[in-house]
């Protein structure tokens, strides 16, 4: 099935799932590798792990309640930045368990963390820093929840994030020249 397939298939499921504002509960989501996710090397081609992060915070909207309310009032979540680990290969035909959560927030942007299992086995793991926007200007998660009503208290960032955004800044300065 093709990412045209998956994604109406999640639009149906989304308008059956559970809603509830818990932004820290990680979001769970299963495919399968089909011959057309595969490449050259006969496993799971990279761009897809990015895909599959891609239904996973979807999923984190919906299942927060947000992505309905997005919709309506013209916000949009943008992804800035990803990186990815491949530890092991995705066969084809093999699963593909994907968990995607909510890590912390700053001032700008979301970080999620993303992380890819077969049969309880990490695979892979990705971050996504996301930013919310409403009008084209950037709204922090913080911000963005207490205007739909909804507040929760952020979390310290991991190392690997804080980490992450090191190497984002250096990288951000070494290209302003």
């Amino acid at each position: 099935m093709n990412l045209y397939g998956r994604f109406v298939l999640f639009l149906f499921s989304a308008l059956f799932s559970k809603r509830r504002f818990d932004p820290f509960v990680p979001v769970k989501l299963h495919f399968r590798v089909w011959p057309h996710d595969i490449d050259v090397n006969f496993h799971l081609t990279a761009a897809r792990y990015f895909s599959f992060g891609d239904f996973g915070r979807l999923h984190w909207l919906t299942q927060n309640g947000l992505l309905r309310r997005f919709f309506r009032s013209g916000y949009r979540g943008v992804l800035n930045a990803q990186e990815i680990t491949y530890i092991r290969e995705f066969l084809p035909f093999s699963r593909v368990d994907v968990e995607v959560s909510l890590v912390c927030w700053d001032e700008k942007y979301g970080y999620f963390e993303q992380r890819f299992y077969h049969q309880g086995k990490l695979y892979a793991i990705s971050h996504a820093r996301m930013a919310m926007l409403y009008q084209g200007s950037v709204l922090s998660f913080a911000e963005t929840f207490k205007r739909f009503g909804l507040s929760a208290e952020n979390r310290p960032e991991s190392e690997a994030i804080a980490d992450w955004k090191a190497t984002l800044k250096a990288k951000r300065d070494h290209f302003k020249q």
